[in-house]
């Protein structure tokens, strides 16, 4: 399960462009989970 604070960061690094391999890499989770 993701705190607010790791969806809020996922929110924010996806509309800065940032790939979803890049994201679930940084905050330790799987690319399904950033979908």
């Amino acid at each position: 399960m993701l705190s607010r604070e790791d969806f809020y960061m996922i929110k924010q690094m996806r509309q800065q462009g940032a790939y979803i391999v890049d994201i679930a890499t940084q905050i330790g989770c799987s690319e399904r989970t950033v979908r």
